[in-house]
């Protein structure tokens, strides 16, 4: 087995930009998210990695971890699979949970976590099942599932199916400029 990280292509960012795109489609506002991680390489470490090159299928388990710049997923299960056929790949994190966190470029974090990530390049969607939370600068997206088109750009977010879990959005007031302050009504 090998138990260095290893390089893959760009398509795994697609991961992360979703995961991002996702949360900062959620939050108030949205600010540009660190694009300068994703003209960095990817390197995943594990303590087990294993790969079926016959069927195009990788698997990293026990402590996943990918980096890119300040990009970083954590998973106790990571598989890529590769569809030869229609040239796409299906990414699919699992943990107890599969953690995203990367840094914006105002400074700040944005942070998700479900108990699966994941991301179909051919049908281009993002889904994120299971206890999901995603926050930025406070605001905070809570749910079942999250499921982001890329084509379409729609997201839905979804309740448990017992009908007891509802999905939960949480946003903070905007920070007001000290001239917003001064013209505020006294009596609001």
């Amino acid at each position: 087995m090998c138990k260095r990280p290893m390089q893959l292509n760009k398509s795994l960012n697609i991961v992360a930009v979703g995961a991002l795109l996702l949360a900062g489609l959620m939050t108030v506002p949205g600010y540009a998210q660190g694009k300068e991680d994703f003209t960095q390489d990817i390197e995943i470490g594990s303590e087990n990695q294993w790969f079926d090159i016959q069927n195009k299928v990788a698997v990293f388990e026990q402590n996943a971890i990918i980096t890119q710049g300040s990009l970083k997923i954590t998973a106790d299960y990571l598989e890529v699979a590769e569809d030869e056929a229609q040239a796409q790949r299906v990414f699919t994190a699992k943990g107890k949970p599969a953690t995203y966190q990367q840094q914006l470029e105002d400074g700040g974090m944005i942070r998700a976590e479900a108990e699966t990530i994941r991301y179909d390049e051919g049908e281009q969607l993002l889904t994120l099942i299971g206890t999901v939370k995603v926050t930025q600068d406070g605001n905070v997206t809570q749910g079942h599932e999250l499921v982001y088109n890329f084509a379409t750009q729609h997201l839905r977010a979804v309740g448990g199916e017992d009908g007891n879990t509802r999905v939960t959005t949480i946003l903070k007031p905007s920070k007001k400029t000290e001239d917003e302050e001064k013209n505020e009504p006294i009596n609001r």
